[in-house]
């Protein structure tokens, strides 16, 4: 999967019913690649895809306003008062 000749050490095992295997075989032979090879290319790119859209956000347009009207807004009196608070951290308790 990539383009650098990475040393392949780690292994994965994984049980799966024969005629899933013998599927898996033929696919790769129609494609002319290795067993390993194939589920890799198919595995990869979707594992990716899986990270990637689980650290993203989607928002829709009107959403996103909402959002930065709401972060532009002032901060009302009890949240600044919250921010100018100074933390009592390792003061003995009363």
């Amino acid at each position: 999967m990539s383009t650098t000749h990475e040393t392949k050490t780690a292994r994965l095992e994984m049980r799966l019913p024969a005629d899933t295997r013998a599927l898996i075989a033929e696919a790769a032979a129609l494609t002319g690649t290795s067993l390993t090879d194939y589920v890799l290319n198919q595995v990869v790119p979707a594992a990716r895809r899986d990270v990637v859209e689980s650290r993203t956000i989607s928002l829709s347009k009107h959403a996103w306003t909402e959002f930065l009207d709401i972060i532009d807004q002032s901060d009302s009196a009890d949240l600044a008062a919250l921010r100018a608070h100074e933390p009592a951290w390792g003061e003995p308790r009363a």
